[in-house]
């Protein structure tokens, strides 16, 4: 036997057609009303914004990682080791090879 959904059938204004994603336990799809609206005290907008600024600062010290891997798989390890030999300091190439390979 064939279950049968409810749909949204909330109405397009481009179009005047019906949604026809399956609707929620409130009667309407998840874009036309079904998702919450977002915290509305002040204490949980600041919950919400200090969790996104953890979030994100965690994924962009995960991307400058890859990004610095990258670069000294590619060539940086070359350059830093002309750096070394520059100012003739090979215990710092020797500590930035240690922690590549860590």
């Amino acid at each position: 036997m064939k279950r049968l959904h409810k749909k949204c059938h909330a109405h397009a204004r481009s179009t005047g057609l019906p949604c026809k994603a399956k609707a929620l336990a409130n009667g309407r799809c998840r874009n036309h009303g079904g998702l919450s609206t977002g915290p509305k005290t002040q204490a949980g907008k600041l919950a919400i914004a200090q969790a996104t600024k953890e979030r994100m600062a965690a994924g962009q010290l995960q991307a400058a990682k890859e990004g610095f891997r990258r670069w000294f798989n590619a060539e940086g390890h070359l350059h830093l080791r002309r750096l070394a030999r520059i100012k003739g300091n090979n215990h710092a190439l020797q500590q930035i090879f240690l922690k590549k390979l860590s």
